[in-house]
């Protein structure tokens, strides 16, 4: 028979053990100040733009863009203007061996507009002009869509 006693000692052991699998589970606290877009991988994305490849180009554009939220200005009322350049700043910033510039803002007329960027880059020798087409929506963040020549 379990006495009184006991059985306060397998509740405080349940608790604690509750307890822990609680904390234990938790995630790491969010820092804003971690951002994606230093992680971005450069080289891989330079294979990417080099071959063509939209999966691996999005996946490190997307990298750069996690919180570009749209911020509309009477002068743009889609608000990624000032994003779409800070993208083009942190490739150029982030990539040494890729070189970024805007094209056109909003430009395509699909839904949402789409933007596009030039990106230059080197393959042994020979100059690989590349055009990445970036969603710009207004009520999300902007997105890397495809690579095309």
């Amino acid at each position: 028979m379990i006495t009184n006693n006991n059985s306060m000692k397998i509740k405080n052991y349940a608790f604690i053990l509750f307890l822990t699998a609680c904390i234990s589970s938790c995630d790491k606290a969010i820092d804003d100040s971690d951002n994606d877009w230093e992680n971005l991988d450069c080289d891989n994305l330079k294979t990417g733009i080099i071959n063509m490849d939209s999966d691996i180009v999005k996946f490190e554009i997307n990298k750069l863009v996690t919180d570009l939220e749209p911020v509309k200005t009477d002068s743009d009322h889609i608000g990624h203007k000032q994003n779409l350049d800070l993208l083009i700043e942190r490739l150029n910033t982030q990539c040494d061996n890729v070189s970024t510039e805007l094209i056109c803002y909003a430009c395509i007329e699909t839904n949402p507009e789409q933007s596009e960027i030039l990106v230059t880059t080197d393959s042994v020798g020979t100059v690989i002009d590349r055009v990445v087409d970036i969603s710009t929506p207004d009520d999300d963040i902007l997105y890397c869509v495809g690579i095309h020549p």
